[in-house]
């Protein structure tokens, strides 16, 4: 008898140690799913998480004269949006700040707008360079890591963005107006139509 409740723990166990372990390998498989070889632009406001698929992202990529303007705009028509405005050469990695002081500069109004948050209208932007003083320039908000080549399609543009946007002058009159914080990372692509680089 003994012996049969042994074998029966052992079974009981093996089964349970099975189950156990096709949960782990699931868990697993959903994860690399979701930050496999995929196009992705995950970010949090104030630790609040949002999740776009490459359905929810689109580029855009000009030049004027010597200028050279890159921009991602991440969204649902029905959630924030973010506006990232790059200056910076897209065909390798680099670092751009939350904007600049010079009125001239296409950073004047900021990197990164966020937009439509906490409800739709409002929009809030990393830079001013009307205020005086004249807000701190912070480096490194947006971080380009990677920025590869597929032939001549495209290009696949990583980084990380770690900011706050501003809520400006009003944020006595709404508790909605006020600094947020963004944190995220992407890895997109760009398609080319036209001008490459």
């Amino acid at each position: 008898m003994k012996k049969l409740i042994a074998i029966m723990i052992c079974i009981v166990c093996t089964m349970l140690f099975a189950c156990n372990s096709n949960t782990e390998t699931s868990k697993e498989s959903n994860e690399t799913k979701a930050s496999g070889d995929g196009y992705y632009f995950d970010f949090s406001i104030d630790g609040k998480e949002f999740h776009l698929t490459e359905n929810d992202i689109l580029t855009s990529y000009n030049e004027f004269g010597t200028d050279k303007e890159f921009k991602i705009f991440a969204g649902k028509e029905e959630g924030p949006n973010l506006v990232i405005n790059l200056v910076s050469d897209m065909s390798k990695p680099s670092n751009t700040p939350n904007g600049t002081p010079n009125s001239a500069d296409k950073l004047g109004q900021g990197s990164v707008s966020l937009q439509n948050y906490p409800q739709k209208g409002l929009t809030f932007n990393s830079y001013d360079y009307l205020l005086n003083p004249k807000p701190e320039v912070i480096p490194d908000v947006v971080v380009i890591t990677n920025s590869e080549k597929v032939g001549d399609k495209g290009r696949i543009i990583t980084g990380t963005i770690n900011v706050m946007v501003k809520g400006g002058e009003n944020k006595q009159n709404d508790p909605a107006i006020k600094d947020y914080v963004i944190k995220g990372k992407f890895r997109i692509m760009h398609e080319f139509k036209g001008l490459s680089f």
